[in-house]
Parts: structure tokens; C-alpha cells; sequence
């Protein structure tokens, strides 16, 4: 029979292990409770049925597997159709999968990333470890998972198999100046598109008559992809637990890079020497705007064909935005064609006119133009910052007038993007002094149109415009 000592000790001891189980179960509750926000608050669900945002996801792609959602392009024109969270949710899968990769490269050994080399060298699974650690494990395996994938373990052994080649980074979706014109593959580089030109119409044919030749004309256009490239100086002081959230938009940034530099060439470009813009002209030879001839350069030389309109330091109005329409000829005939392309201050000008749709009446089209926020004339208004408001009175930078702004008036049906690589983001080592990581992205394109003259007009430049 046990003492009255004994029994208070055995009270004792139950309560004490009564009091470690329920410090196990909270911190195991926290835990849980961790994992849950990580995975919220990086739009992922942890539900694998058939009406989970994931199985949506791989329907609207038209894939079985989420190694074949590593492959799709969700920018593509194609894929118009898909809402905009399905995309998101597909973007922000691979946003998690670079950031377990540069974390196992950067905290724990992993290969680097090898620039230079073909775009298999680089690829995720070469990084067999990057669901090792508490990222891979708690956040992009719970996704895998929701996705219908089967993650055991780590997941150590779903990477090499599905990931045995590179997958296709994303832009982003708000490309709008990019996804308006066309885009083409570059097989090779340079690389020649042929194009019609001088097309004719059918005649009578007269029964048991010759009839005279008639062949249209043929054209070419020469793509020679530029290479641009962005880094963003990642601190030494970085570590595993705060590398999430600082990788991801460090990734987010030299992406965004490559879409301003595009978007900013595609309006300011000038490749031939003496650039158009004097500050310009002064900066380092590498800035985007002298990588290829953008749209006002295009139609400031062809001034001598009616392809500029000046507005005399008025205000926009309709008379003026008609002019300039009129004087695309039949480039300006298909309103579905068109975009009207401004800046800030003009765009709110434009917002003024009696006869502009604004977003209310603007139907499914204001979802598929990100950023065309109204429409003139049935044409979608493009409000870019990349557009100057710091011009003279003929249209381009002096340092002296800087208060005239700009129109241009583009059929993008008729300008084309030769992309020979796509936006590729890969994670490198500094100097061995500096003591830290760069994250750098790369991609090789060309943006180029028909030859513009008194034939054709595809984009035309209003000028001098008050602010």
C-alpha cells in the first residue's frame, strides 16, 4: 500500500506530464496554425478535390499534372480565356518553387545556377534538396500536394523526375504594350519573317483569254534578338527564415525590369546614333531606349507622309484625335486593331471627352487589357508611364520645353516581337569580396514593324500637347 508521500509525489508527476502534454499539443497547434497562414499567404489551398482552385487550374490549362503547368506560358494570348486567379495561382506555384530553389542554393550548398549554358543545365532539378527545408516542406510540398501530386517524404524524389528540364518563367499578366502586338517565335537568330506587301485583287476572266500577271508583292522583316539583363544585390545577411518573402520580390523586380525596359524601347527606342531624346542620347550606352527603333521614332520619320499631327500646344479634342486618325489611312480603318497610347496627364485628358466609354461600359474588354481603363472611339486608351510628358513643342526631349506631352495612335496588328528567349531569372555569386548574391534576370528579343512610308502608317504621333 503506498504512502500518503508517495501518492502526492505520483499527483505531482501526473500533473507535470499533464502540463508537458499540453505544451506539445499547443506548440503542435501552432505549428499547424503556421503552416495554414504560410499557405494562405501565399495563395495555396491545401484540399486536393475535383473542385479545388488547383483541379480548376490544371483544367483551364488542359493538363493532368503539375509538372506540365511548369510548361505553360499563362501570359499566352491563348489563354485569354483563363480567370485571372487561376493564373495568379499558377504564377505564384512557380514563384515558390525559384524561391525553395535559391534558398537551398543559397543556405545549404546546393548548385548554382550556370549562366551561359543551355537552358537544361539550369533547371530545377539539378536542385534535388530544395524541398528539404522548412519552405520546401511547409509551403511549396503542401502545394505540389494540393495540385494532385503525390510529395513523399520531402519530396526529394518528385523533383528530378518532374522537373528534368526547365520550366518557362513567367512575365507577368499586366504586359500591356507586349501582349497587344504579335508575337514571334525566333527559330533562329537573326531570323527573317516574310510578310506580304502590294497585294492585289481578282479580275474578270474572260473564257479562252490570257490573262496578264498580276503577282503580289513579297517583303521580309529581320529580327536580331538584344540581350537584356537586370540584377538585384541580394545582403549577406540574409537567411533561410527571412528569404521568403524578400526572394519573392526580389524575383518579382528583375521581372518587372524587363517589362519596363521593353515597354519604355517600344515607345522611345532609337537605335541609330544620335537618339531622339537628348538626356537620352547622354546616358550610358546600355539603357533600353537604343536597343531598336520604338513607335516615335517610327512616326517622327516618317513626318513627310502626314504619320505626326501637331497640336499646336492645344489640349486633346476630338477634332484632333480624328485628324489623326484619319491620317493612318486604311491602317486606321478597325477600330480592333488600334490603341491609343499616352501618358498620365494626357490620359486624363482623354478621360474629359463627351464620347469616351469609361471602364462601366467598357464590357469583358477591360478584363483582357489590363490597363486600358476606357475606350475612343471603340479604340482602348493605354495609360503608360513610360510615355514622356517632358517634351518640347516638336516632340521630343531638348532639357529647355518640358511641359508638351504626346498621342500615339498604334495598329498593333502590324508590329511584332520577336522573342528568341524568354525572361529566365537565375541566382549567381558576387564578387568573392562583396560576401553576397545576385539575382539576375536575362532574356533576348527584337521589336520590330512593317516599314513605315507614305504607303503605310501603322502608327502616327500627335505632338505639342497641352498639359
Amino acid at each position: 500500500m503506498k504512502t500518503k508521500d508517495q501518492l502526492e509525489q505520483m499527483l505531482q508527476e501526473t500533473k507535470a506530464l499533464k502540463t508537458r502534454t499540453e505544451e506539445a499539443e499547443a506548440k503542435v497547434k501552432a505549428l499547424e496554425t503556421e503552416k495554414e497562414n504560410l499557405i494562405a499567404r501565399n495563395g495555396m489551398t491545401t484540399t486536393r478535390s475535383g473542385n479545388s482552385d488547383e483541379a480548376r487550374a490544371l483544367k483551364f490549362f488542359g493538363v493532368s499534372h503539375p509538372k506540365q503547368l511548369l510548361q505553360v506560358n499563362v501570359g499566352s494570348p491563348r489563354f485569354k480565356h483563363v480567370p485571372d486567379e487561376m493564373k495568379y495561382l499558377v504564377m505564384q506555384f512557380k514563384r515558390n518553387l525559384d524561391t525553395a530553389r535559391w534558398i537551398s542554393q543559397m543556405c545549404h550548398g546546393e548548385p548554382l545556377d550556370r549562366i551561359g549554358k543551355r537552358d537544361s543545365d539550369d533547371s530545377l532539378s539539378n536542385v534535388k534538396g530544395m524541398l528539404d527545408h522548412h519552405f520546401g516542406k511547409h509551403v511549396v510540398a503542401p502545394m505540389i500536394k494540393a495540385f494532385g501530386s503525390t510529395v513523399a517524404g520531402a519530396g526529394d524524389e518528385w523533383v528530378p523526375t518532374a522537373l528534368a528540364t526547365s520550366y518557362i518563367p513567367e512575365y507577368e499578366l499586366e504586359r500591356v504594350l507586349e501582349q497587344r502586338v504579335k508575337e514571334i517565335s525566333m527559330p533562329t537568330n537573326p531570323f527573317e519573317l516574310p510578310v506580304l506587301k502590294d497585294v492585289t485583287k481578282a479580275r474578270k476572266a474572260t473564257e479562252g483569254s490570257a490573262m496578264s500577271a498580276a503577282n503580289y508583292g513579297t517583303d521580309k522583316i529581320t529580327f536580331t534578338a538584344v540581350k537584356l539583363a537586370e540584377y538585384f544585390e541580394i545582403p549577406e545577411e540574409l537567411d533561410e527564415d527571412s528569404a521568403p518573402d524578400f526572394l519573392g520580390s526580389a524575383r518579382d523586380e528583375v521581372i518587372l525590369a524587363q517589362r519596363r525596359a521593353a515597354e519604355s524601347a517600344m515607345i522611345n527606342g532609337d537605335d541609330d546614333g544620335t537618339h531622339i531624346d537628348s538626356d537620352t542620347q547622354a546616358a550610358a550606352a546600355d539603357v533600353a531606349e537604343k536597343i531598336w527603333k520604338g513607335w516615335r521614332r517610327q512616326a517622327l520619320a516618317n513626318a513627310g507622309n502626314g504619320a505626326t499631327l501637331d497640336f499646336v500646344n492645344a489640349a486633346v479634342t476630338e477634332a484632333l484625335l480624328r485628324t489623326l486618325r484619319a491620317r493612318m489611312g486604311k491602317f486606321g480603318s478597325n477600330p480592333r486593331e488600334l490603341m491609343w497610347v499616352v501618358g498620365p496627364a494626357i490620359y486624363t485628358e482623354f478621360l474629359a471627352l463627351p464620347s469616351v466609354v469609361t471602364i462601366d461600359k467598357f464590357g469583358p474588354q477591360a478584363t483582357v487589357l489590363q490597363g486600358a481603363l476606357a475606350a475612343y472611339q471603340g479604340i482602348p486608351i493605354v495609360n503608360s508611364e513610360h510615355v514622356r510628358e517632358d517634351l518640347n513643342a516638336t516632340g521630343v526631349y531638348d532639357g529647355v520645353t518640358t511641359d508638351r506631352g504626346s498621342v500615339l495612335l498604334v495598329n498593333a496588328m502590324r508590329w511584332y516581337l520577336g522573342q528568341r528567349r524568354p525572361i529566365r531569372v537565375k541566382l549567381m555569386s558576387d564578387l568573392p569580396s562583396q560576401d553576397r548574391w545576385l539575382l539576375a534576370s536575362y532574356r533576348r528579343v527584337d521589336f520590330k514593324g512593317h516599314t513605315q512610308g507614305a504607303v503605310e502608317k501603322s502608327v502616327v504621333y500627335g505632338y505639342n500637347v497641352a498639359k
